[in-house]
């Protein structure tokens, strides 16, 4: 699953000095605020053949990341109008 840009983003994040393409990439991101004054930051992944074959198969997604905490979040998909499937 590799993370795209979309049409809403208005930020890049790069990759750690001195990381190589191999273990990081740049991912475009959407930074804002929510109607309850939260800092939000969406990111939008798109799943490959494999990624829809594990998931009908019903095997888990994994969110990971190298951080020493770990903030509110949440990973969810969207229906046809492009609403969350929450």
């Amino acid at each position: 699953m590799r993370a795209i840009h979309f049409a809403e983003a208005n930020k890049t994040y790069g990759k750690p000095q001195g990381w190589t393409d191999e273990q990081c990439y740049e991912i475009s991101a959407y930074e804002g605020v929510t109607e309850d004054g939260f800092p939000i930051i969406i990111t939008v992944w798109q799943p490959n053949k494999e990624d829809i074959e594990a998931i009908n198969a019903g095997r888990p997604v994994i969110l990971r990341m190298i951080s020493h905490g770990l903030p509110p979040h949440s990973l969810y998909t969207t229906n046809e109008n492009g609403e969350p499937n929450e």
